[in-house]
């Protein structure tokens, strides 16, 4: 009969013990989520302030011949500086998530918690990067379509060579290819 109560006992603090892990698992999440969604918030509040100081430059007008003139290269030079220091954190962040994401492939429930870890790193490192891109259009008075389209000629335009010649170390300094498929997601333009 004392082997019954002992049995008992044990299934009892096992499944209280279970019971506060998925409790603790819970609330870790629930705290996460609202922590994303101030990040994403904040995104969002600096991209409407943007927006209209821009008048919505989502419709930006090309400049006649299509290429900017210098003193607009030279804002969107001191916007690529200023973010600098957000490239490098987001590029070690992403490399690090594809680290940890091929180890996984191989390992275990460490690894997998690793990436989970790496993946919940990451996000909160996009809505910085966002909204201090956002800020620092806004303190240089470039609006969001101004930046994609200089960007895309200045990234992707083998043609227009000559025009950036000029300026082409500094814009190659500015480039960051682990950050590359996420410099123009604005959220705006998706809803």
């Amino acid at each position: 009969m004392a082997m019954g109560r002992k049995k008992k006992w044990g299934l009892g603090i096992g499944c209280g013990a279970l019971l506060l892990i998925v409790v603790g698992i819970m609330g870790m999440g629930t705290w996460y989520a609202g922590r994303i969604n101030q990040e994403y918030k904040e995104v969002t509040d600096s991209e409407k302030a943007l927006f209209a100081a821009t008048e919505g430059d989502r419709e930006f007008i090309p400049p006649p011949g299509g290429i900017p003139g210098p003193d607009r290269i030279e804002v969107f030079l001191a916007v690529r500086e200023d973010l600098e220091s957000w490239r490098l954190t987001m590029a070690t962040a992403s490399i690090q998530f594809a680290d940890d994401k091929d180890r996984q492939r191989t390992g275990g429930l460490k690894d997998l918690l690793k990436l989970f870890n790496t993946g919940s790193d990451l996000m909160p490192t996009y809505a910085g990067f966002w909204t201090a891109r956002n800020k620092t259009l806004l303190a240089h008075e470039m609006g969001p379509g101004e930046y994609a389209y200089i960007y895309r000629l200045v990234y992707y335009a083998g043609t227009l060579d000559a025009a950036f010649d000029p300026y082409r170390d500094r814009l190659a300094a500015a480039f960051d290819e682990a950050v590359d498929p996420v410099e123009l997601i604005f959220q705006i333009d998706s809803e």
